[in-house]
């Protein structure tokens, strides 16, 4: 709703005489258009201005431009101010060139350029940084190259525009031409920032570590660029320690630079740095915007603390919650076994008018697999494209894939998979054949498994799902064929791998580990758990040892899983009757499953597990997941 200004007598005043332009009118009109936060307060003014003769002033002419330059929304407005002027300035045009580059169609401000130099118009700095800015958001490259010629003949360069043509030529990969652009410019803070990122955001992040190491004087913008390139390459340690380093030198984190260290924190399972991080943005008064929010809340639910993130997410007025926000809280529910509370989060999103994306449906559906509510999942499935717009992608058929497979409706599962229009990918296969290990249905997984190999020859899991469903079945030749195929092709399976946090230290456990400074301690307390469950009437699953070996080494095996040795570690070195938290990189097996239940009730503990798939809270010899997983 507009607002009703106060518009000075000497632009209203309807004497002919009092309205002649002066010099109180065009400063005070320009206030007066500086005053306005919408279009349409602007739209009041506008009107006046025409009916005073005040439009045709250059000084109220720039204000309305400028205006539609704040926001990207006016640009139709803009251009209608603009074709009505007569003899616009130089600074008019510039206006209108940073109108078009903030616009919604960045495009467009190549194209008013060409227009101008068709007009005779000789471009300045200003008038080039708009036109980088453009290309640089719509990935024009040919058009950036142009500019960046004509800037050097120009001559019209300063350190602003030259770290600007360094983000033009990084955000599109062309990091040897950003690498040029960029020995012309040392001397900037900025470019020092916008090669960093370009090397950061391809991959690049030794590289871009090193830059950051050689910079004259570092800020968090370079910073937060490192940490965000760590993260998208997959090494949340290296982020963290990023993270940490830089809180070192001084430098105070900002919402972007949180928001940017966060997944890592998630994927690691670093609750107390979470924690930290959580206390120092109120310490701080910094505001829990919706980015920031919804990173918090991501954060709490991947690293265990589940209640944290609800009541995080409680906190936040519905109106400022956006659908990353609503994903976030749904998919954390799912994952920790809370399938109704999940899909009533959803209905609670739809109520409030939230548009559902693929992501939100990866949660939703998740609930309804981990929660056994096959049907429910199969409606949702249907809904989603049917009510909602959205195409399944790879990732949700595989999450349907996984819904009927944990059920036991294998063959469904499979004709599911071949009716999909696309070749299934590897998500989708893998989820079908590791529903055939749990109900050792052979025949499906045999054929998910070697279109599996053919599909990812170099991914070393999908020999390991095949091979270990040969074993189940006994059938041990076959079992060799699939590891000699691996061995021909150089692939290792990946090491089951256990962690668990302790004064902010991550203590990372293999099975059989013996490497732990504190073995000896641990296997004693391992000793002594095998005592107390055998005692409790406890018989290891020997099954769940698929090698080809006698009972009693299966036995021993099973004692030494990484879990039970992080558990191990963890009654040692953690006060009585608090949580556990453990984090595994692969699925539970049954075996440790139901020891680790009866741990919990012999020592009067909650375990939190989080593994591959989802998270396990074991209390009272009970698990959160039903024994359905």
């Amino acid at each position: 709703m507009a607002t009703n200004l106060t518009v000075p007598r000497s632009i209203s005043d309807p004497n002919p005489a009092s309205r002649r332009p002066n010099r109180y009118t065009v400063p005070a009109t320009v206030s007066l258009i500086k005053m306005c936060k919408i279009t349409e307060e602007v739209h009041q003014v506008h009107g006046i201005l025409v009916k005073t003769g005040l439009i045709q002033e250059i000084g109220v002419v720039n204000a309305l431009i400028e205006f539609c330059a704040s926001s990207s929304i006016n640009l139709q407005y803009a251009q209608s101010v603009f074709r009505i002027t007569e003899d616009p300035s130089l600074f008019t045009k510039n206006i209108m060139l940073r109108c078009h580059s903030r616009s919604e169609c960045p495009p467009s401000a190549v194209s008013f350029y060409v227009q101008l130099l068709n007009e005779g118009f000789q471009l300045n700095r200003f008038a080039f940084s708009f036109l980088v800015q453009a290309c640089t958001r719509s990935q024009l490259n040919a058009e950036g190259k142009q500019i960046h010629a004509q800037i050097i003949k120009s001559g019209e360069i300063d350190s602003y525009l030259a770290s600007s043509i360094v983000s033009l030529y990084s955000g599109r990969g062309d990091l040897h031409s950003a690498q040029q652009a960029f020995e012309l410019s040392r001397g900037v803070v900025a470019s020092w920032n916008a090669i960093i990122d370009g090397y950061a955001k391809m991959g690049e992040v030794d590289v871009a570590k090193k830059l950051l190491e050689e910079m004259p004087k570092r800020s968090l913008i370079s910073w937060t660029a490192l940490m965000t390139g760590y993260v998208h390459s997959g090494r949340y340690r290296d982020a963290l320690d990023c993270f940490q380093t830089m809180q070192k030198e001084g430098i105070r984190p900002d919402e972007q630079t949180l928001v940017s260290v966060l997944p890592s924190v998630s994927r690691l399972g670093a609750l107390s740095l979470g924690k930290w991080i959580h206390s120092y943005v109120e310490n701080a008064g910094m505001e829990m915007n919706v980015f920031l929010g919804s990173a918090m809340i991501d954060m709490y639910a991947k690293c265990g603390s589940i209640d944290s993130a609800m009541e995080l997410f409680e906190r936040i007025e519905p109106s400022k919650r956006n659908v990353v926000t609503w994903n976030a809280i749904t998919g954390g529910l799912a994952m920790h076994g809370r399938g109704m509370e999940a899909l009533d989060m959803f209905q609670d999103m739809l109520r409030n008018r939230v548009k559902p994306t693929d992501v939100t449906f990866v949660g939703v559906l998740k609930a309804c697999s981990h929660g056994g509510m096959v049907d429910e999942g199969v409606k949702y499935f249907k809904e989603m494209e049917e009510v909602h717009g959205i195409k399944p992608t790879m990732e949700l058929y595989g999450c349907m894939v996984d819904l009927l497979g944990r059920a036991g409706r294998l063959e469904e599962a499979e004709r599911l998979v071949r009716s999909m229009k696309e070749q299934p990918g590897l998500v989708v296969l893998k989820a079908l054949l590791s529903a055939c290990k749990v109900h050792r249905n052979v025949d499906i997984g045999e054929r998910m498994g070697l279109e599996l190999i053919e599909l990812a020859s170099d991914d070393s899991s999908c020999y390991v799902l095949l091979a270990n469903l040969y074993a189940q079945a006994g059938r041990w030749e076959d079992v060799k064929s699939v590891r000699n195929l691996m061995r021909e092709r150089g692939l290792k399976k990946i090491a089951g791998c256990s962690s668990i946090e302790l004064n902010d230290e991550a203590h990372e456990f293999h099975a059989g580990d013996m490497t732990h400074p504190c073995t000896r301690v641990i296997y004693s307390k391992l000793d002594e758990m095998r005592q107390r469950l055998e005692e409790e009437g406890y018989t290891p699953d020997t099954t769940q040892v698929l090698a080809d070996i006698e009972e009693e080494e299966k036995e021993t095996a099973l004692y030494r899983h990484s879990e039970k040795l992080a558990i191990a570690f963890g009654l040692i070195n953690t006060e009585p009757g608090s949580t556990i938290h453990i984090i595994k990189n692969l699925r539970v097996c049954s075996d440790c499953h139901a020891a680790t239940k009866l741990v919990s009730k012999l020592y009067n503990r909650e375990i939190i597990v989080r593994d591959q798939n989802r998270f396990h809270h074991f209390k009272n010899g009970l698990c959160s997941c039903m024994d359905y997983w």
